[in-house]
């Protein structure tokens, strides 16, 4: 079995505190609340620990000339938080985000990308989190598009690639992209720090973590 989540936790939390764990993470997503042995995972990027996913999200996301800085008036729209019936401590929700790019961004391959006032109309798509028996958050899935026929401007691109393709540099963002997972594997070669991580290195993950699949791979 390839199943990466939890099988079992100790339910020591009810659905009402789960619930509101949660969406007080996705509301203010700051790193205290996450458990030691977090673990990020989208489609394409991850599993990163939580070391490698705060310096990534530092790398990009906020800084002078951060995703933060690109689209000022971000707007996620989440709703829809629900507790999933098969798998305890996991809350599934939805989000539309929205955004002009209003800021320079400072690309970590391509260097800085001036704005050009595009409209950031993001496919609606399905995020999770599952809260341990502390009520920290232990893992976190985004990205995963449920309808690219609803008038986006990111060409079916959810996440941080819904942003980049906005911003005229579109990824292949697709499972299995050759194209992806070359570049996966160049960045965990290359030195340290010089490019956003899109997987840790297995033996920094967690020993929960069973999957062995890394970045784009299928």
């Amino acid at each position: 079995c390839r199943r990466a989540t939890i099988n079992s936790i100790t339910e020591d939390l009810n659905d009402a505190d789960v619930l509101r764990l949660a969406q007080e993470y996705v509301a203010s997503p700051t790193p205290d609340k996450l458990a030691s042995d977090f673990i990020f995972r989208g489609p394409v990027i991850g599993p990163l620990g939580k070391k490698d996913f705060v310096a990534t999200l530092n790398s990009v996301g906020s800084g002078e000339a951060g995703l933060a800085n690109a689209f000022p008036d971000l707007q996620s729209n989440t709703f829809g938080f629900s507790v999933d019936p098969t798998e305890p401590n996991r809350v599934w929700y939805f989000e539309r985000p929205r955004g002009t790019f209003l800021g320079a961004f400072d690309h970590p391959v391509v260097g800085r990308i001036e704005p050009t006032g595009a409209e950031y109309v993001g496919p609606p798509e399905a995020r999770s989190v599952i809260v341990d028996e502390e009520g920290k958050i232990k893992y976190q899935s985004v990205g995963y598009v449920v309808d690219r026929f609803t008038g986006d401007t990111t060409d079916g691109a959810g996440a941080v690639f819904g942003m980049y393709s906005v911003m005229g540099e579109k990824l292949d963002d697709t499972v299995g992209s050759p194209t992806m997972v070359f570049l996966q594997w160049l960045s965990s070669v290359l030195p340290e720090g010089m490019v956003p991580k899109s997987f840790s290195r297995k033996e920094d993950l967690p020993s929960w973590w069973k999957d062995e699949r890394m970045g784009s791979q299928k």
